[in-house]
């Protein structure tokens, strides 16, 4: 099912039951940090394509102005590009998200902030990528996962930063999915055990502080 739900008040409830003060403050005294871009993509992100999320719109501008401003503080943005083709993402969606297809670029918006893009192939943004190795050059020690799909790509990159030893932060309002359900499920399960759910607003706060 999708819905368009990504509202001010949905925004505030999942803030509300999700964030966890203590465990913020475990991860804001680390200062290296890198944001994750996650397959901000035509495919999901246009209404002709049949995998666009409707609450897009909302989502977009919101996104776009916490990019500006993160680049203003010399925060390295890092992208992720998503495609497959016969294996078993092909298999389970029913479909191929071939390289070359034009709705598999960034959205165009985007584009200005996307100076380092990582391809990926499956839901886990390390797997298989150089992804890890950028990181570790940069010096980062904390992520901050934004992007689509919350309780898919963006779920699984953050457990997967947190088991390789990265400190999580997972904006309750940096991803966006198909419907209020699956996004709230991905919240209850990562600020339970791999990531702190801040507003993006907060986390600007907390960058701008440094």
């Amino acid at each position: 099912m999708k819905e368009d739900y990504f509202t001010a008040e949905f925004i505030a409830e999942m803030r509300k039951r999700y964030f966890r003060p203590r465990k913020w403050e475990k991860v804001r005294p680390f200062r290296k940090t890198a944001v994750l871009a996650i397959d901000l993509q035509r495919y999901f992100l246009t209404p002709e394509s049949r995998a666009f999320l409707p609450s897009a719109p909302r989502f977009v501008p919101r996104l776009l102005e916490f990019y500006g401003e993160v680049e203003k503080l010399g925060v390295p943005i890092i992208f992720t590009r998503h495609f497959h083709r016969n294996d078993i993402m092909t298999r389970w969606w029913g479909g191929d998200m071939p390289k070359d297809d034009p709705l598999n670029g960034l959205l165009d918006e985007f584009q200005p902030f996307a100076g380092t893009v990582v391809e990926k192939r499956t839901y886990n943004a390390f797997y298989g990528t150089e992804l890890e190795g950028i990181l570790r050059k940069l010096g980062v020690e904390t992520v901050i996962i934004t992007g689509v799909m919350t309780h898919l790509c963006c779920e699984t990159t953050a457990r997967e930063a947190f088991v390789r030893g990265f400190n999580v932060v997972f904006p309750v309002d940096g991803t966006l999915t198909q419907n209020r359900f699956f996004h709230e499920a991905a919240l209850r399960n990562l600020s339970h055990g791999f990531a702190v759910t801040p507003l993006l607003s907060e986390v600007l706060e907390w960058l701008s502080s440094e």
